[in-house]
């Protein structure tokens, strides 16, 4: 089961009015709410041991709890449209360049390769390998319909294998590049199973 923002909203602002009326949480039911929120669970052990820590005494600067590690936070869960359209669009104008005259496809390719590495580190930075891919697909259907029609059958495995080729690689430089939200040791605790 998945919630909206909105939702996820109103579930923890009533059980923040659940605890504050004197009816009292266990953890084991905030993090069941937090769940239930779309939550991940580390990050909620993380939030409350945090809290706890906090409420019961101030710790010495720069020191915390030996039961702590680092939690990477995670992406969007969902694909940006925007991004994707465009992805389309740029494929059909580069299409469109390559079938009109040869500078034309070394102008198309040229761009494409220019779009796919901008949108590769994008989506590094933020740890999103869908909207990537999904970005990518766009790019080279649109580049499809104009190289089936001036091409033909060449065409299409052009697109194929440059869709092949530019998928694996920017999906293998998100999934192991460096991402700008990665925390190290010091930055964010985490409770450690």
């Amino acid at each position: 089961m998945k919630l909206s923002p909105t939702q996820i909203s109103l579930v923890l602002k009533r059980a923040a009015e659940i605890d504050a009326s004197g009816d009292s949480l266990t953890v084991e039911e905030l993090e069941r709410i937090a769940a239930e929120a779309g939550i991940d669970p580390q990050a909620t052990r993380t939030a409350i041991t945090e809290f706890v820590a906090e409420e019961s005494s101030s710790p010495v600067a720069g020191s915390r709890p030996e039961s702590v590690t680092p939690v990477r936070a995670r992406g969007p869960a969902y694909p940006s449209g925007g991004r994707i359209v465009a992805g389309g669009a740029v494929g059909l104008v580069c299409g469109l360049l390559s079938t009109l005259s040869e500078a034309g496809a070394i102008a198309g390719i040229g761009v494409t390769g220019i779009y796919v590495i901008l949108r590769a580190l994008q989506a590094m930075r933020r740890g999103n390998q869908i909207d990537f891919q999904l970005q990518t697909f766009a790019l080279w259907f649109g580049w499809l319909l104009f190289m089936l029609a001036g091409y033909g059958e060449a065409g299409v495995l052009v697109v194929w294998y440059g869709y092949l080729i530019t998928s694996v690689l920017g999906g293998l430089l998100i999934r192991f590049g460096p991402r700008e939200d990665d925390p190290t040791d010091e930055d964010v605790p985490r409770i450690r199973p």
